[in-house]
């Protein structure tokens, strides 16, 4: 019995390398993403939204740092779940409004801030440490 159990266990491990590799990638991919977007700038502003009446530019700096920021959390371990539904919120957004060429890198990109809400950070996330040391022994 006790054999059977460590044996299920020791199966489901390998899962927490692919979470770390998600998200390690999806961060990384959130990263790259941004840095073409602010090499590209003069291109992409003339087509960004305006938002409650805020204009295009500002709309442009808030989304860029909120991306870059939540992207880095994700690598980190942080928060993982709430940053990916805080980012797959922004997708959705951008489908209603259909801008951007919504289609399908952004439906990508829905589907792995969606395995991310369900999975968590994993075994290997800063979560995990930080809820680990906090706990008296």
């Amino acid at each position: 019995m006790g054999k059977r159990i460590s044996d299920w266990i020791e199966q489901y491990r390998c899962m927490d390398w692919a979470v770390l590799y998600l998200r390690l990638f999806t961060g990384a991919m959130m990263l790259f993403h941004n840095i073409g977007k602010i090499q590209n700038y003069n291109e992409i502003i003339s087509s960004y939204p305006s938002l409650l009446y805020i204009n295009p530019p500002a709309v442009f700096v808030i989304v860029t740092i909120a991306e870059v920021l939540l992207a880095v959390l994700i690598i980190m371990g942080l928060w993982v779940r709430m940053s990916a539904l805080v980012m797959s919120l922004g997708i959705l957004l951008m489908f209603a409004w259909g801008g951007f060429g919504a289609g399908e890198p952004e439906f990508v990109w829905l589907g792995i801030y969606v395995f991310l809400i369900v999975s968590g950070g994993g075994l290997y996330a800063f979560d995990v440490a930080l809820a680990s040391s906090g706990r008296k022994k």
